[in-house]
């Protein structure tokens, strides 16, 4: 029926309809009379409003005239007032028909209005209930469903902030037709929606586009906004929770159990399900009587549910000892547990949470101790040994009489471990340790420890350490029983003692059968001495035929600072040394047995034993022992170590015997040795040595290697001073023998040494002590390589890594390097250079690369033929070098620039390339050397621009040839102009930057007349006041466009004030005297000079003798008097 009405209602209301309407009027009101038209006339006033509305009710009301005119006319019976009272009629119906429309129309549209802001609280509505996403994807939803409620949702936009997070319309922008309002929670601002239309529409309320019902919506969105946030904060911290308590009741080691207000089970965890066999789901709903039923273990009786009570109370109850719980399946666990209340916020009982532990093993535990406790007492009561109770708090709960009588301690004086270990214990140790060791012990723990008695002695005790329960208090009990070992220990020092100077006997006589070396003998002697009995120092010395001076053959074990030189004056007026005097003088052993000899020499021994050697009934020198440990020697240690200095003394005088006997057969036999080992025609030199330099044996490979025919040779060459003859570098040498005494062998070690001719070959040297060493002096045995070409490889590819492969000179990593290296005070002042090759680009376009890098390399040599020997050059990159010149003043560097000056690159192409130089220098330590580098190069870069073949001149030459064709500045003037101006400045003694800058001021200090007309430059009469305006206004454009050009701007203060005066009357500042800067009051006195010697086309020019005058005469006033005297003086000369 409805899909009826509204295609009926589209008929109706379509324009066709509605022109054949007004046609059937129109018919009608010929044949009819007006009281017929009239009502139908009303009719199409009312149809058309309703269509058209006011547009509508305007056609419609002069189409009903129309038509009662027509039907007049048509039937020729005009009667005029009552036409006149038909119209009035028309137009009120027409009126009040409008009124009423509008009405309803604007009713409508209020009513839609509010079907919109309804609908769209609605649809917000409907997101929060049916959508159960994440609050993110909500405030989207909701963004997306805010336009529905306004007048015209296709054209607006939607952002909601909210925690530095946005969600917007896809069709968001921000307009200047927008509204907003904050989201607020509990008073406080969390956030921010706001509307916008994208297009402009008609002016409702608050001179803004939405009407006043909308900005109530708004805050209706808001406030909605804000509840959503709330319960989706709420509901977020609520999940927490409940997970965090579900995690942690099912985390806890503890069993626990909550119930409501009726004692009823409502949750519980993982332990409890398991001690009592009812799961979560069997569990719930249930009684807690029925759930955790628990006995007295004593008695066997039924147990009162704490719950009860707790719900009764309305407080926490705990259980008492020797409960058990019956599980479902009637297994029992002795358990310990707590109920309490669980209240609201009012204070009321909802419910009660049970917590419970399963503590079988600790009361079996408890009871057993409890049984073992009073035997335990007694058995460490009678023990025959120390034995000590304590817990893991460090209260010592029980020692026994033994250990009382053997340390002095009462109980009461050690209650503590702390106290134990305070007294007897010394105060070096590290007390944490020990007490780790006491009340930490997982396991038994033994240990030897020196503890001090009450009557402060030294006792050793074996104490071992166990653990052995818990007590009633779950405190850890440990046991600490001793055993006295100090008699022990002392017994088995002497047996050590014994054995260690017998096997040290029973190896120094091996030693002497064996050994046919007196040097070896005494220094392996010592050795075992040393490692075998166990001295801290042990030495033999020789003693000289006057018995003033002791020589050290042998020494093992720590090195006492006064035998370090190997040489000991025996100055017997020194009381340090009267041990060994009296040994000598009285020939008898000495022994010192406690540190009383007040160092020797600023040793401290502690004991000391100091033997003869009698060597065929003469003394021969000493043998000392040394011992860090007091009252080392007794009785028996005495004798042992008198035998063994004996057997030391004939070990001595046998290998003297032998000596002289065997030294021809040893000499055959080394000599048979060595070429046995060494083969004669091997590719690889073989070499001897002595330690002293004597060259023992070199192979025929050696004497060819260094350019003799036979080995002989070689000998005769070298052996006068193998150190300064061989050795390029002699440290070398003294290199070679240290490490060869620190390790015994060499490898791989590599030097320089010089051959028959004197020239320079590379050595890698491989050698060792031959086994026939002494202690003076010993052989060297080694093979050689000659590495000449090998280092000369490596020596070229360092080369190039460091070169320029084109030129030659050092690249750029290396002068970098060197500037950092050389960089230091020592070698201030420290000068750079940097060179730039002008045209080269021009070789290179025209000619190609490789006549452009033949050009680079002749600059190249130029500049190296220009530099001293220790200048460090460098190819920068490109058509760039550096010079790097340390210990250089400025004018020093600036004659190497002159000299590369005065060369010049004449190419077969016919360009001219010359070479632009700047210089700057490192005077003082806190300049940076790259600055000065760069500061050298803007130098360069400044004398770049001046050069005329240089390809940056060419904007140079723009500048001044625009000049030339606006004024009577001709090519002459400006190069009259440059060449005076270098000539004054040196004649001022100006830097040479100074000089550069006047030369560069000189050639663009009117540069500014470029904006001037050319007509006021060129015209020939007297200046108007405007035109003379025109033309001070020079300077000041001068100084902006040099200003703007970096590689200029240095000049633009000078170019701005060159037409001041001294007496300040000049433009366009009006400085005086000094306040103009020295190069614009230079360049005045030029610029007039040249300009009254050149003329002009309105005004002759004059003579020398004239214009020198005219400066004389405008000295004081235009011109600086001082400056013009210089100048003067110069013309003149």
């Amino acid at each position: 029926m409805r899909e009826n009405n509204l295609e009926l209602k589209k008929i109706l209301f379509n324009n066709l309809t509605l022109i054949i309407l007004g046609l059937l009027f129109i018919f009608i009101s010929l044949f009819t009379v007006v009281e017929i038209i009239l009502p139908l006339v009303f009719l199409l006033l009312i149809y058309s409003s309703y269509k058209y509305n006011k547009r509508g009710i305007i056609y419609a009301t002069l189409f009903s005239i129309s038509l009662l005119l027509i039907q007049n006319l048509y039937i020729l019976e005009v009667q005029p007032i009552e036409l006149i009272i038909e119209i009035f009629i028309i137009i009120t119906a027409a009126l009040y028909i409008y009124n009423s429309s509008s009405s309803i129309e604007k009713l409508n549209s209020n009513l839609e209005e509010r079907v919109k802001e309804l609908s769209a609280l609605n649809n917000i509505s409907k997101i929060t209930e049916e959508f159960y996403g994440s609050l993110d994807t909500i405030l989207k939803k909701i963004a997306s469903e805010i336009p529905q409620g306004y007048q015209h949702p296709e054209d607006l936009c939607v952002k909601i902030n909210y925690q530095d997070k946005e969600y917007k319309t896809d069709n968001f922008k921000k307009t200047k037709w927008q509204q907003k309002t904050a989201i607020t929670i509990d008073n406080e601002a969390v956030g921010r929606i706001e509307v916008c239309y994208l297009n402009k529409y008609s002016e409702e309320y608050d001179n803004s586009p939405f009407l006043k019902e909308e900005f109530n919506l708004l805050e209706l969105f808001s406030d909605k906004i804000s509840n959503i946030i709330k319960i989706a904060e709420q509901e977020k911290r609520a999940k927490e929770q409940r997970d965090f308590l579900s995690i942690t009741l099912n985390s806890i080691g503890d069993g626990v159990i909550i119930t409501d207000k009726n004692g009823r089970v409502t949750r519980l965890n993982k332990t409890a399900q398991k001690m009592t066999k009812w799961n979560q789901e069997e569990a719930k709903g249930s009684h807690i009587s029925e759930i955790f039923k628990i006995i007295n273990s004593k008695t066997g009786e039924m147990v009162k549910n704490p719950v009860k009570k707790v719900l009764t109370e309305g407080k926490t109850v705990d259980l008492a000892n020797h409960t058990k719980l019956i599980a479902r399946d009637n297994t029992e666990h002795h358990i310990a547990d707590s109920a309490a209340p669980i209240k609201d916020k009012a204070g009321e009982i909802y419910g009660v949470v049970l917590v419970f532990r399963n503590v079988t093993e600790k009361y079996q535990m408890r009871e057993e101790i409890k049984n073992k406790a009073e035997l335990f007492s007694n058995a460490v009561t009678e023990a025959p040994f120390p034995i000590m109770l304590h817990n893991n708090k460090g209260e010592v709960l029980e020692v026994n009489d033994v250990w009382q009588e053997l340390t002095g301690y009462s109980e009461t004086e050690i209650s503590t471990i702390d106290e134990w270990l305070e007294q007897a214990y010394d105060k070096s140790l590290n007390k944490e340790d020990l007490k780790e060791i006491y009340q930490n012990i997982s396991e038994v723990s033994t240990g030897e420890f020196t503890i001090r008695t009450k009557e402060k002695q030294q006792r050793i005790w074996d104490i071992k350490n166990s653990y052995l329960g818990l007590d009633e208090q779950d405190n850890k009990l440990f046991i600490s029983m001793a055993v006295d070992i100090t008699e022990n220990k002392q017994m088995d020092k002497k047996i050590k003692m014994f054995n260690r100077i017998y096997r040290t006997l029973s190896s120094v006589n091996q030693l002497i059968v064996n050994e046919n070396s007196i040097d070896h003998l005494l220094k392996q002697a010592v050795e075992v001495v040393v490692d075998v009995g166990k001295y801290d120092t042990a030495w033999i010395a020789k003693v000289s035929d006057n018995k003033d001076l002791l020589d050290v053959k042998a020494i093992a074990g720590y090195n006492c600072s006064f035998l370090r030189e190997r040489k000991v004056e025996l100055n017997y007026q020194k009381d340090n040394l009267n041990i060994y005097k009296d040994a000598i003088l009285n020939e008898e052993t000495v022994i010192l047995n406690f540190d009383t000899e007040q160092e020797l020499k600023g040793e401290n021994c502690g004991s000391t034993g100091v033997f003869v050697l009698k060597i065929f009934d003469e003394i021969w020198g000493l043998m000392v022992f040394c011992s860090n440990e007091e009252n080392r020697f007794d009785n028996k240690e005495y004798a042992l170590l008198k035998e063994l200095t004996a057997d030391v003394s004939l070990g001595i005088e046998k290998i003297i015997s032998k000596q002289k006997q065997k030294e021809s057969e040893a000499k055959l036999a080394k000599s048979e040795k060595e070429y046995r080992q060494l083969v004669q025609k091997s590719p690889i030199g073989i070499y001897k040595t002595s330690y002293s330099g004597k060259l023992l044996f070199v192979n025929p490979t050696i004497a060819k290697m260094l350019g003799f025919n036979t080995p002989e040779e070689v000998y005769d060459h070298y052996n006068e001073d193998l150190e300064n003859k061989l050795y390029v570098d002699s440290n070398k040498r003294k290199k070679f023998i240290k490490q060869l005494q620190r390790y015994g062998e060499v490898k791989d070690f590599v030097y320089r040494i010089y051959d028959k001719n004197n020239e320079i070959k590379w050595i890698e040297d491989n050698a060792r002590i031959s086994s026939d060493k002494q202690l003076n002096d010993f052989t060297i045995e080694g093979f050689v390589l000659d590495i000449t070409e090998r280092k000369k490889h490596q020596e070229k590819i360092a080369y190039m890594s460091f070169h320029d492969s084109l030129t030659g000179l050092y690249n750029r990593s290396y002068l970098e390097d060197m500037m950092e290296r050389i960089d230091t005070k020592r070698n201030l002042p420290i000068c750079l250079i940097m060179a730039d090759l002008n045209n080269l680009k021009q070789i290179n376009d025209l000619y190609g690369h490789s006549t452009g890098d033949k050009w680079i390399k002749k600059a190249a040599e130029i500049i190296k033929n220009s530099c001293r020997q220790e200048d460090v050059i460098a190819r920068w990159g490109g058509d760039e070098f550096v010079i790097l010149l340390p210990h250089t003043k400025i004018k020093e560097s600036e004659k190497i620039i002159a000299r590369i000056n005065e060369s010049k690159i004449e190419t077969d192409e016919g360009i001219e390339i010359s070479i632009a130089l700047g210089t700057a220098c490192k005077n003082k330590r806190e300049q940076d050397i790259f600055e000065v580098l760069n500061e050298a190069e803007n130098r360069m870069y400044i004398n770049k621009f001046a050069d005329r073949e240089s390809g940056r001149g060419i904007v140079l030459a723009g500048f001044l040839n625009t000049l030339k064709e606006k004024s009577f500045e001709t090519e002459n003037h400006v190069n009259r102009m440059g060449e005076l101006s270098r000539r004054f400045g040196k004649k001022l003694d100006l830097s040479n930057e100074q000089i550069d800058k006047l030369f560069i001021l000189s050639l663009l200090h009117d540069i500014g007349k470029i904006s001037v007309p050319e007509k006021i430059l060129t015209k020939a009469g007297k200046l108007s006041e405007e035109e003379w305006g025109i033309i001070k206004s020079h300077p000041e454009a001068g100084y902006r466009i040099i200003e703007s050009i970096p590689r200029f701007s240095h000049i633009a203060e000078e170019i701005l004030h060159h037409h001041e005066r001294w007496d300040g009357r000049g433009y366009p500042d009006g400085l005086a005297g000094e306040e103009i800067p020295l190069l614009s009051r230079v360049l005045t006195i030029v610029d007039s000079y040249d300009v009254m010697t050149g003329g002009r086309p309105y005004k002759k020019a004059m003579s020398k003798k004239e214009a020198i005058e005219e400066l004389k005469r405008c000295a004081g006033t235009q011109f600086d008097p001082e400056l013009v005297k210089y100048f003067v003086d110069m013309i003149s000369n």
